[in-house]
């Protein structure tokens, strides 16, 4: 600091300020702007997944319509399970990847439209990829009342395993869970482009702030040169020539700087001593002379 000019000094005092406030400025903005991409995420999430957990009650239900003039139209045990079993198979929507499953309570899968030859195995030890007991938890949910269970299932359209919700109730008639479910991939894909559009928002708006942020800096800076020039340096400038000029006994200098402020105090210092120099000068020439 000590060999930098004023006018280095003072854009200095100018600029490193401006610039933290304006990092600052820039870190709360972006800082919220992620708040608010996490929550509209999150909404996407909770939003689409309400949905389908309706969607399923309402499938259920129809089911249910659909299969109780069966157990009240037929006597025959043996032959309700049989119509029972080819109303579900059935049923299908969603692309084919939506259809009714149904085993008993002991995890013997009665109906299955996705993998028909599963039918007739007990499947109650099936566990998927992250320990899920899959049927084992589908049939305590429906004993329950009814209820939902996430886990890993093959996708017919995709031929891999992806999340699935599922939703059990009981058919107590024949001891049976029913269940009808979701595959949630298209949730992770719908949240996945939506992280993707706050990430180029994000991106979008750091290049922004930079760009404005870059042009106030230069505006700042510009006025800064501009007022330092005329409201400093070159009074100062002025002042050191006519007290360069005072050294080299030219005591007639004309001192134009004129301001209340401490370059005017330095200025009238200035001139008093130019004013008391003159009488010296002149005190000496006249003893000089004597």
């Amino acid at each position: 600091m000590k060999n930098l000019k004023i006018k280095q000094k003072i854009l200095i005092l100018t600029i490193v300020p401006l610039m933290f406030t304006v990092a600052a400025l820039m870190a709360v903005s972006l800082y919220q702007l992620r708040v608010m991409g996490v929550h509209e995420v999150e909404q996407i999430r909770s939003t689409m997944m309400a949905s389908k957990r309706e969607s399923l009650l309402n499938f259920m239900a129809i089911t249910e319509t659909a299969i109780r003039p069966i157990l009240e139209g037929v006597s025959d045990g043996y032959e309700t399970q049989v119509r029972v079993k080819t109303l579900l198979r059935s049923i299908s929507y969603g692309d084919d990847d939506g259809y009714i499953f149904a085993f008993d309570y002991n995890g013997l899968t009665e109906v299955h439209p996705a993998k028909p030859e599963l039918e007739g195995k007990n499947l109650i030890d099936l566990t998927d990829v992250n320990g899920v007991r899959v049927i084992a938890e589908l049939i305590n949910a429906a004993k329950n009342g009814g209820g939902y269970v996430s886990y890993m299932w093959d996708k017919p359209s995709k031929d891999h395993e992806v999340p699935k919700l599922s939703y059990a109730i009981a058919l107590k008639e024949f001891g049976w869970m029913l269940g009808t479910g979701f595959y949630i991939d298209d949730i992770d894909d719908a949240v996945l482009l939506k992280q993707q559009e706050v990430d180029k928002e994000e991106q979008t708006t750091i290049i922004l702030y930079l760009v404005i942020g870059t042009a106030i800096l230069l505006l700042i800076i510009m006025v800064n040169l501009w007022f330092s020039n005329r409201a400093l340096v070159k009074p100062i400038r002025e002042l050191a020539e006519s007290a360069r000029q005072m050294s080299l006994g030219k005591m007639d200098t004309v001192i134009t700087v004129n301001s209340n402020d401490e370059i005017g105090e330095l200025a009238d210092a200035i001139s008093r001593m130019q004013k008391s120099l003159k009488v010296i000068f002149k005190k000496l020439k006249q003893t000089s002379r004597d």
